[in-house]
């Protein structure tokens, strides 16, 4: 980002390791009934000739303290800078790639703010307007996501003998099938899959369900209960697959890897330290998503990259 330092609190020291701090696009309806959402940005307060000028425009932002988590950050500068209180559980990932990463969160109409010392004022804009204001481009950026984004409710639930009919739908649906060389059939799915839903595997399958509707599948599992020559056995691996295509190019992948990591992964690994992901390295769609999910992209390991989420730099330690 252009100009990191404008985020800092001054004199106090930030993590030196990426992201540096994050970013909360708040955002709320116009009306009780709904309408056009409105962002709230905030003004720096002048100090010294870096700050004068209208440019020092920006959603709820702040520095990463040395140790802290991501989260952790979001969640405190949110309520030191606006005096908003956020649950982990109601942030919204928009991009956690880079250097300052993005959250959005929504709240209800007539939502009120206040400012901190650092800022002298603040708005509620329509996008348009709240991402002109902002400067530099990076932070106008996270107003625009937070805008296309689709807002969905997420939610998971274990795979079922049931659900097998569907998931093999989902593998075979023209835009993912390319990722599921066995190409199984009924029988084979229950042979493959019964196991897993019996818990006579270490592999945990979920459903995925988007707005009521159950749309894919996910699952999780440790490295090392799968592979014994795994290089980091104690990594808890993720893959997953939206299974209907109208729910593709909506900027819903990020939100489902986290929100699986979040309510699922890590209830069920409590202590771990790493989460993994090796999607084909085709596969330039699901890898995107990852980095904007937090994985750190480390590069190739024979045909799959191999995507690494770091959880107490993310979500803190256990």
């Amino acid at each position: 980002m252009e100009r990191p330092q404008r985020f800092t609190y001054d004199g106090l020291p930030i993590a030196q390791d990426e992201p540096h701090g994050a970013a909360i696009v708040v955002r709320r309806p116009l009306t009780p009934a709904g309408g056009p959402p409105e962002y709230l940005i905030l003004h720096r307060a002048h100090h010294g000739p870096d700050y004068e000028g209208d440019w020092a425009w920006t959603p709820p932002s702040g520095s990463r303290q040395p140790g802290e988590s991501v989260l952790a950050a979001a969640r405190r500068e949110l309520t030191e800078e606006t005096g908003l209180v956020a649950a982990a559980i109601d942030l919204r990932v928009l991009d956690l790639s880079g250097a300052w990463v993005r959250f959005g969160l929504d709240v209800p109409a007539g939502t009120l703010a206040r400012v901190d010392p650092e800022h002298d004022r603040f708005e509620w804009l329509a996008a348009g307007d709240a991402a002109d204001r902002c400067r530099p481009a990076a932070v106008a950026d996270g107003v625009c996501l937070a805008d296309q984004a689709t807002v969905a409710r997420i939610s998971f639930r274990p795979l079922a003998l049931a659900d097998l009919p569907a998931l093999v739908r989902w593998q075979h649906a023209p835009h993912a099938i390319r990722w599921f060389p066995e190409r199984l059939d009924l029988a084979a799915a229950q042979r493959k899959y019964a196991p897993r839903i019996a818990g006579e595997s270490p592999v945990q399958v979920h459903v995925l369900i988007v707005d009521g509707q159950d749309c894919g599948f996910a699952q999780h599992y440790r490295a090392g209960a799968i592979d014994p020559a795994a290089t980091e056995p104690d990594a808890i691996g993720i893959d997953y697959t939206i299974g209907l295509e109208n729910l593709t190019g909506r900027g819903l992948r990020p939100q489902l890897i986290w929100n699986y990591i979040r309510d699922e992964v890590l209830p069920a690994h409590p202590t771990a330290g790493q989460i993994t992901a090796s999607p084909d390295a085709a596969n330039t769609r699901s890898i995107r998503a990852l980095a904007k999910a937090g994985f750190e992209i480390k590069g190739r390991r024979g045909p799959q990259t191999h995507c690494v989420l770091d959880v107490a730099k993310f979500f803190g330690n256990a």
